[in-house]
């Protein structure tokens, strides 16, 4: 394949991309206004939602991977039992740092939480890794035990939160009304369950972006 060719293709999938970002944007911010009932959102809306999940995930993906990787746990049945995936990301935050201190000092699990303020996109290196971890792991639960540690996370969406991405001059601040997602869980079209996030205590950070 020549170059002009592939230039050409990479164009092509770039325009789609971002026509489709402005459009799901666009929906995403309409769709907010709505009041949070399940009556309230036509089949045709329920559609939308869905889509736009996946757009949003895919999109958010080589930004915030953790996060998209959960949302789209939500498509497909978790058979009643936990999904485990082995991955040190999460050492890369002050936050679960300290839990993980407050944990080994009591033996149980600690509560990690972050304020929605934390989800902002930052180019700030330490900012960023706040950011992707506290939107994957906000409302888990860490905990240590014969040297593994375990973050486990519910994957479920609240009945109302707003999670502010970004904020634009002029345009104001963009983000995800959870609660739409949540619409879907009562409906049954999403599934709900668990997931562990688990690590070596021995192992340091993976701090690759």
């Amino acid at each position: 394949m020549s170059y002009k060719r592939v230039v050409r293709y990479i164009t092509i999938a770039a325009i789609f991309t971002f026509i489709f970002v402005i459009v799901g944007v666009y929906r995403l911010n309409q769709l907010n206004q709505t009041p949070l009932h399940p009556d309230n959102f036509s089949v045709i809306n329920k559609m939308e939602i869905y889509a736009l999940g996946l757009i949003m995930s895919a999109v958010a993906y080589p930004i915030y991977p953790e996060v998209a990787r959960e949302h789209l746990m939500l498509y497909q049945s978790f058979e009643g039992k936990p999904k485990v995936i082995e991955d040190n990301f999460f050492m890369e935050s002050r936050v679960v740092r300290d839990a993980l201190a407050q944990s080994q000092k009591s033996g149980g699990e600690v509560r990690l939480y972050w304020p929605v303020g934390a989800y902002a996109l930052s180019l700030e290196r330490n900012k960023y890794w706040e950011s992707r971890i506290a939107l994957a792991l906000n409302g888990g639960w860490i905990s240590v035990q014969d040297g593994v540690i375990r973050v486990r996370v519910p994957i479920a969406y609240p009945k109302r939160a707003f999670a502010p991405l970004i904020t634009i001059p002029g345009l104001g601040t963009l983000g995800v009304q959870e609660g739409l997602f949540n619409i879907l869980q009562q409906v049954g079209w999403y599934h709900t369950g668990e997931v562990y996030w688990i690590a070596s205590a021995k192992q340091p950070p993976n701090s690759s972006i």
